[in-house]
This record gives C-alpha cells, sequence and structure tokens, in this order.
C-alpha cells in the first residue's frame, strides 16, 4: 500500500476472505470428522498434516508477534496445547492490539514517535537492500553468510568434550598469579574462575553509596559510535577507557547458524562516548587486552542482565569483570513491576527500544544503520540509569538492609561463573538440551517404540549439528521432533510429509535418518518406556541425575534415602483420632473373626445396635448425656432352630389366595386336594367357592389376640419370619403374619393372549 487511501479496499477483501474461511470452517467442524477419518486413512492422514502445518505456522507467528517483549510465546504442539495455552494467545493478541492502537496514534499525530535514530528511512533502504544478500531475521535454512568461525585463528572444535580451559595468556591487576588461579583439585570440573579471588576481594568506589545528581547523557544527534574492526581501534578504544571511571557493556549473541554460539558485537559506552567492537575477527582472542580495564576493580562496568554475557566473553574472548553493577539486581531489590532494559529506558530516559532488530542476524557487514543504532542504544544511556538505580537503592536502604550491598554481592555471584562444557549424554539423556530435558518439560505419552525412536532421532540431530556447525533447530526444530517419534515413518515418503517444511540438513541426510528410526524402532519393542525412566522431582524440586544404567533401564533407580515420602497426620480432618496407626495382621493371624474385624476397621464408623432392644438401651443412655463406649462387635448370634422348617410347603399354600384379606383353617369338608397346590396350577371352581365362605366366616373378632396385642412383642426370641407358617385370625385390626411372596402372587396378570382368528369360524363372547 502506497498510501492510506489503499488500506480501506485492502481491508474489503481481507475481511470477506477471513469471513469465508471462517464459514469454511465452520462446515467442516459440522461434519462427521471422525466418521470420515476412519473410512479414508489417506483424509485423515491429510487432515493430520495440514492441522500440524497450521499450528506450526501458529506457533511462528506468536513468536514474531512477542519478539522484543516480555511476553512468552506459547507453543502450540497440538489441539489440546491450543486449550492449555488459551490464555498466552489472548494475551499476545491484547498486546498487538495495543501495538496497532499506538501506531494508529503515532499516524495521527497524537504522540510523537520516540526513536534513536533520526534517519529511519535510509536506514530501511540499506536494510533492504542487505536483505536482497544477507537476511536480517535469523533464518532457520542454509546460512547465506560466510561462516566466520572458519577464519578463526583457533578452529571450532564441537565435538571437544574435554573439561573448558581458560584462554588467558596474561593476567592484569591479579592478586593470585595465573598458574595458581587455574589449579584445580578436580580436573573432571575443570578450572575455576581464574579472576575469583579478585572478585571477591573488589572494592567499589565510594561514590556507589552517595545520593549524587544523575550525569546527563549524550544527546543522541549530536553524538555518534565508533565502530572498531581493527587491532589499532582497539588499542586506541583501551587508552581512553583506562581513564574513565565507569564504563556500560552489552554483547549481541548469535546462535543459529552455531552449534555453540557466536558473540558477534561488543558494544561498551562512556559518559562521553561510545563504541561498537566487532568480534568476528579472525584476531578476536586479542581483545584480552581488555582486561586491563575489564578487570580493574577501580572503573565499575555497568550491565543489564549480565548472566549470559559473563559466560560469552570467558568462551569467546578470554575476558573477565571485575567489579560489576548489574541493573537487573538493581530494580529486582527495588520492586519494579518490569525488569527489562526496555522497561527502564521508558522509566528514566522516555526512550522506546526498537526492538525490531532483536532478532537480527548479527553476522551481517556492513551492519545496516538501524541494526547498529540499536545495538548502540543498549549502552548510551545505561550509565545514566545507573546514577538514578544508585539513588533510590540508598535513599531506601537502612542499616539492617542495605539495598547497595545486597545489589553488588548478586553482582558477584554473576561475575563468579565460569564456562563448563556440559556434553550430551546420549545413554541417560543428560546435558544441555538433553532429550531428558526435553521430555521431562513437554510430557508426552511415548510407547516402548516411541520413546527408543525420539532418544536415537535426539542423538542424530545433536551429532549433525555439530558436525555442520549448525544450532540443533537448523536441523529440524523441536516440535519436528516429536512428530518424527509419534509417527515414526519407515519410508522417505512419509518421512517428508512429517518434517515439513523440510530443512536442506535434513533432506540431504534422509536416507541416514530413515535408517536410524527403523533400527531405533526394532530395538524399543523390548526397550523401557518414558515412564520408566523418568525420575520424579526430591522434595528438594531438584531431578536426581543418573550416572550409570541398572537392569536395563536408561536412568537408575533413586537410592532408597533419595525416596520421597508422605508425611502422615496423626489426627484426621474429617475421622478425628480414629485413624490410629495399627500393626498390620501377619498371615497366620487371618481367619473369619479376623477378616471381619479387619473388614470393620476399614471404615471406622460407630457400631450399629442389632436389636429394637439394644436400640432403646443406646437412645435411653444418650438422652442421659452418657457417652457410649465403643465395644467390640459381639459374634453373630444363630437362630433358633425351627421344628418345621424342613416341611415341604408350596407357594399357594402359604400365600393363599390372592386378593385374601384373612384366611379360616380350612374346613373338614375340605378336600385332600385342596390341602397342598402345586405351583403354577390354577385353583377350580369348587375351591374357589370354599374360599369364598371361609372369607364371610372370618369376621368376628376373638376377645382372646386383644390380650395377646397388648403384650410386648420379644424381637430376640422371634422366630424367621422365613419359616412362618399361616395363623388363621378372624379380627379386623390385626394382619395376617408376613408372607414373603405376597406380592409376587398378588401381581397383576399379564396380557391376555389373543387368539388368532381362523377363517371360517366365529367366536361367541358371553
Amino acid at each position: 500500500m502506497d498510501s492510506a487511501a489503499d488500506f480501506p479496499p485492502f481491508q474489503q477483501r481481507l475481511t470477506s476472505s477471513l469471513v469465508q474461511m471462517t464459514r469454511t470452517v465452520g462446515q467442516l467442524s459440522a461434519e462427521d470428522l471422525s466418521f470420515h477419518r476412519t473410512s479414508s486413512a489417506e483424509l485423515s492422514e491429510s487432515i493430520d498434516e495440514q492441522s500440524g502445518r497450521i499450528l506450526s505456522l501458529t506457533s511462528s507467528l506468536l513468536k514474531a508477534a512477542t519478539a522484543g517483549t516480555d511476553l512468552p510465546a506459547p507453543i502450540l504442539q497440538d489441539e489440546d496445547s491450543i486449550e492449555d495455552n488459551w490464555r498466552g494467545v489472548v494475551d499476545v493478541i491484547d498486546a498487538l492490539l495495543e501495538k496497532a492502537d499506538a501506531c494508529l496514534d503515532e499516524f495521527t499525530g497524537v504522540i510523537k514517535r520516540l526513536s534513536p535514530s533520526q534517519q529511519e528511512q535510509s536506514a530501511e533502504k540499506a536494510t533492504k537492500k542487505t536483505t536482497s544478500k544477507f537476511p536480517t531475521i535469523y533464518d532457520y535454512g542454509p546460512s547465506k553468510i560466510p561462516k566466520p568461525q572458519l577464519h578463526f585463528e583457533r578452529q571450532v572444535d564441537n565435538a571437544d568434550a574435554s573439561p573448558f580451559k581458560p584462554l588467558l595468556r596474561t593476567k592484569p591487576h591479579a592478586v593470585v598469579p595465573l598458574e595458581k588461579s587455574v589449579e584445580s583439585s578436580d580436573p573432571a570440573t575443570g578450572v575455576r574462575n581464574p579472576y575469583e579471588t579478585e572478585i571477591r576481594a573488589a572494592k567499589y568506589p565510594e561514590s556507589t553509596y552517595t545520593v549524587s545528581s544523575p550525569v546527563p547523557y549524550q544527546p543522541w544527534e549530536s553524538t555518534t559510535a565508533t565502530f572498531v574492526d581493527t587491532l589499532e581501534g582497539v588499542k586506541e578504544m583501551l587508552k581512553e577507557l583506562k581513564s574513565a571511571k565507569e564504563i556500560a557493556i552489552d554483547l549481541e549473541h548469535h546462535d543459529v547458524h552455531s552449534y555453540h554460539g557466536l558473540v558477534s558485537l561488543m558494544q561498551i559506552s562512556t559518559r562521553d562516548k561510545d563504541w561498537v567492537v566487532d568480534t568476528l575477527k579472525p584476531w578476536r582472542e586479542e581483545l584480552q587486552m581488555l582486561n586491563e580495564v575489564f578487570a580493574d576493580p577501580s572503573i565499575l562496568k555497568v550491565l543489564h542482565g549480565s548472566s549470559m554475557d559473563i559466560i560469552w566473553l570467558q568462551r569467546d574472548l578470554g575476558l573477565y569483570v571485575v567489579g560489576m553493577f548489574d541493573t537487573y539486581h538493581a530494580a529486582c531489590a527495588l520492586n519494579y513491576p518490569k525488569r527489562s532494559l526496555k522497561f527502564l529506558l521508558q522509566k528514566f530516559v522516555n526512550f522506546e527500544a526498537d526492538k525490531k532488530y532483536q532478532m537480527a542476524d548479527w553476522r551481517i557487514r556492513p551492519i545496516p544503520e538501524g541494526m547498529f543504532d540499536y545495538a548502540r542504544s543498549d549502552t548510551h544511556y545505561l550509565l545514566h540509569i545507573f546514577d538514578h538505580l544508585r539513588n533510590e537503592l540508598n535513599q531506601n536502604s537502612t542499616p539492617e538492609n542495605n539495598l547497595v550491598d545486597y545489589v553488588l554481592e548478586k553482582s558477584k555471584d554473576e561475575a563468579l561463573q565460569r564456562y563448563e562444557r556440559s556434553p550430551y549424554d546420549a545413554a541417560t539423556g543428560q546435558g544441555p538440551g538433553g532429550w531428558y530435558d526435553y521430555l521431562s518439560r513437554n510430557p508426552a505419552v511415548l510407547s516402548k517404540e516411541q520413546f527408543a525412536v525420539f532418544k536415537a532421532v535426539h542423538q542424530w540431530r545433536d551429532a549433525v549439528a555439530r558436525e555442520e556447525d549448525e544450532g540443533v533447530q537448523c536441523v529440524f526444530p523441536k516440535h519436528i521432533l516429536f512428530k518424527v517419534a509419534h509417527a515414526m515413518p519407515l519410508d522417505l515418503g512419509t518421512l517428508f510429509r512429517t518434517l515439513s517444511p523440510v530443512t536442506p540438513i535434513a533432506k540431504d541426510r534422509a536416507a541416514d535418518l530413515l535408517e536410524v528410526i527403523k533400527n531405533a524402532k526394532i530395538e524399543g519393542a523390548d526397550g523401557p518406556e518414558w515412564r520408566d525412566v523418568y525420575v520424579k522431582p526430591t522434595k528438594t524440586g531438584r531431578f536426581v541425575p543418573a550416572t550409570e544404567t541398572e537392569q536395563g533401564l536408561v536412568t537408575p533407580p533413586m537410592a532408597e534415602e533419595n525416596f520421597p515420602t508422605a508425611a502422615r497426620c496423626e489426627v484426621s480432618q474429617f475421622w478425628g483420632a480414629v485413624l490410629d496407626s495399627r500393626e498390620p495382621l501377619t498371615p497366620p493371624e487371618y481367619s473369619a473373626v479376623a477378616s471381619a474385624e479387619a473388614l470393620r476397621l476399614s471404615l471406622p464408623l460407630p457400631p450399629m445396635p442389632r436389636t429394637v432392644s439394644e436400640a432403646r438401651d443406646k437412645l435411653a443412655g444418650s438422652t442421659a448425656a452418657k457417652p457410649l463406649p465403643v465395644k467390640p462387635t459381639p459374634a453373630p448370634v444363630e437362630a433358633p432352630e425351627e421344628k418345621e422348617e424342613n416341611k415341604i410347603f408350596t407357594v399357594k399354600g402359604l400365600g393363599g389366595p390372592r386378593k385374601r384379606k384373612s384366611e379360616e383353617a380350612p374346613s373338614p369338608e375340605a378336600d385332600d386336594s385342596s390341602d397342598v397346590i402345586n405351583i403354577g396350577e390354577k385353583p377350580s371352581k369348587k375351591q374357589r367357592r370354599k374360599e369364598k365362605k371361609n372369607k364371610s366366616a372370618s369376621q368376628t373378632p376373638q376377645p382372646e389376640e386383644k390380650k395377646e396385642e397388648a403384650e410386648p412383642f420379644n424381637y430376640d426370641a422371634a422366630a424367621s419370619v422365613l419359616h412362618a407358617r399361616p395363623v388363621q385370625t378372624g379380627t379386623l385390626h390385626k394382619k395376617r403374619p408376613f408372607n414373603p411372596y405376597a406380592k409376587a402372587l398378588e401381581a397383576p396378570s399379564g396380557v391376555r393372549k389373543q387368539k388368532r382368528e381362523t377363517p371360517g369360524k366365529s367366536f361367541t363372547f358371553r
């Protein structure tokens, strides 16, 4: 778009495309995709492939949208991760909308752009010209820039797993000579920091503990930075740095097209001048001469977030920092809401750092003007920010809590770091970037074969990256590693679809990778699963390191003393003190009574009454406010034997005819065949007439039963109802005895079976 007038048509076309896409997605979601997946394996594979591409593209967009911000970029690996990281996606969208509002305000003139460069247009043009040959943003494809590490005086050896030895040739400002300072009692862990004694004994200037007005920074427009790319320029810069009292230091690092990474630029600023040093020259280790300033405790070195800078300076340049002040720890001590350099620039300088070059390829030579200004801005204002932080630290300090001392101690701890080679152990997965760390941070359900393929492909990727001196992401990214482990492709076509988009390095070595997958799948059939190897964190929150294999497992089990233990409470919040500890029963003690007792104790409830009289006694005791003692459950009392329990009876004989309210003893005139009625037989007309006579004769109450009714019934001595005989009574108030089969006998009859009408015959109904 050349002007603002071209935006409305573009917006209309974009909106139309989005609406059409949304409708299509809605139609697809309404279809039965699960059915279509099962009916066509090709369709299912195509949907999974497109879903993976969309998730990968979305993750890339989120990463690009969060570049230069404090927001972490959500990583979407599968459909479930969208739901898990939805809050993070919303935060990224909110940040983009806020940035769009700021851009609109800037475009309409509501606010002014706070940019370090007054010639942004020319810088962008220079950048565009450079991108025709070299990429300014990280490119995970083949490097279009010749690798500068190929021309270093000391060649890079990524296969070297020996302990790192410092690059120092001399040791300026030494308290302990170099030979003694590099001695180590354990050769396996490498030598200690050569400047450890000097860093611990460093005394900071008195001005660090005083409150004074911040020194104004030099105007951006009237000053410029000096680009240093020769040894003569380094020596001239060193002369001016020796006369300074405070200096600011920062680094620009590149770790895409290098396995270990490269320090590409070093920015140094004093109160009056800025320098940008090229650290990719073949003579880069000659920069050790800067230790005359970096190791001088009388010169204060100000850095922000120096944790990695200290490591990179040792590893690539042989530089050590004595007398450092880290503004990040000062922001932490003052409880600032944000601790980034961008926040400090906005707070104290009202300067908005242009972070679009944060992910730039800092190996580009010549450096575009926009990138040069971005690098210079990191240190140009840092000493002025230090003045403000120092004053606030002193003003908020107390005799019991000196914030300045706290920041200086934290800064010393950062400076005491030493670079160590931590080789990746393919067997245990331990080490930086090892497969154990990958799987611990990214939970995945892997079978034995998938776990073996994951380890083998991870090792193959690491070996290829070391050989090519490229970052492992240039072989293929981490999410592709998980895709390969899940899919386990066995042919080139499936492998290329799984690796899509395929990097040139992986494409050239696809046959080797395919062979690795096949062999790993076969070997993994009898190997361990990931859950067999995973060791949960201990009480301290750390993982127990694995040093040797045991019983076929990649990671040996923890020692008994390292097992996490759970504390047992003596009193339960729900049951109180009932859950007291008891010794478990030994096997010989188990019996029927012991089993019943164990079952009762498994649910510690109060014992329930077995009879009505026992319930009355307990109820009476509770009204008297007396606690009921918990008694062991007595052995069950056997019911008294019935004399006639073995007598043969029938259901009809016990239950009587249907809908009969009272019964009477059978008449002596009754036929013998009416005494016993077999189950399923239908009573005859003669029997039904006799039953009607008995029903009419059983209406007169008997006075003897009234006396029995007044007497209390003894439930303990009552016989079982299952063997009770029907008692013939004629009272109106007393019900007949319990008949367990009464309900079955009084059930409604089923629907009559309809007879099929036979042609030529008719029926007469009465």
